[in-house]
């Protein structure tokens, strides 16, 4: 589904009001307004990287997948990001590393990704809004590794849902145990039993596909 010019300036001008006006203008030239229906595959790992997209409304879950179907969340994006591994990867092997699915539906800025390099030498903006991207993305993978490697997953667990709740703007985040504990690499029973844990300390509640967080932590 596409967008109109006028909603793609709207946009434009609300998320990224910090791009020259040069620059503005070329995307209002090429780029496409797209939206993207919740839960449907956006990019998937060994995918070609074609186009750069620019989250403007919405948000996108960002994580990586085995061959065993295990996965680590990553990393959420919102509105005014775009996704500094599928830039990455597309100036080196112009394969995607990632998988990104829209946790509702989403709207991206889609622009080609032949433009990366070329706005990097010609706009100071964009080779800052580059940057700070993979700055930005750089300090979450280092979180992703740290609490993996010395954080019980208690408190990964209590880390994922409020970085859920804040993604999606909702205290509660729509998901099963078995999803969570994919996502956490874990097992379905631990996470279980961990959610009962923090629902006796009155820290959730959790329903029917559903855990709603009560208590700032």
């Amino acid at each position: 589904m596409m967008g109109s010019p006028n909603d793609l300036k709207k946009y434009l001008t609300t998320h990224f009001a910090h791009f020259e006006p040069a620059l503005q203008q070329e995307i209002l030239s090429i780029g496409e307004l797209v939206l993207f229906p919740a839960d449907e595959l956006l990019m998937d790992i060994g995918q070609r990287v074609e186009v750069i997209p620019l989250i403007v409304d919405g948000s996108v879950k960002v994580f990586r997948e085995d061959d065993e179907d295990h996965e680590i969340f990553l990393y959420y994006l919102e509105p005014g990001e775009a996704c500094a591994i599928t830039l990455i990867c597309s100036e080196r092997t112009g394969y995607s590393k990632i998988k990104a699915i829209p946790m509702e539906d989403t709207t991206a800025i889609i622009l080609p990704i032949a433009k990366l390099d070329e706005w990097m030498l010609k706009y100071r903006s964009w080779y800052f809004f580059v940057m700070d991207s993979y700055q930005d993305r750089f300090d979450e993978l280092l979180k992703v590794v740290d609490s993996v490697a010395f954080r019980k997953m208690d408190e990964r667990l209590i880390e994922y849902l409020q970085k859920s709740v804040e993604a999606n703007q909702s205290s509660t985040v729509h998901a099963t145990h078995q999803q969570i504990a994919l996502e956490l690499n874990s097992s379905r029973e631990v996470i279980s039993r961990l959610l009962k844990k923090l629902e006796q300390r009155g820290v959730v509640r959790v329903g029917r596909n559903a855990i709603t967080l009560l208590a700032p932590q």
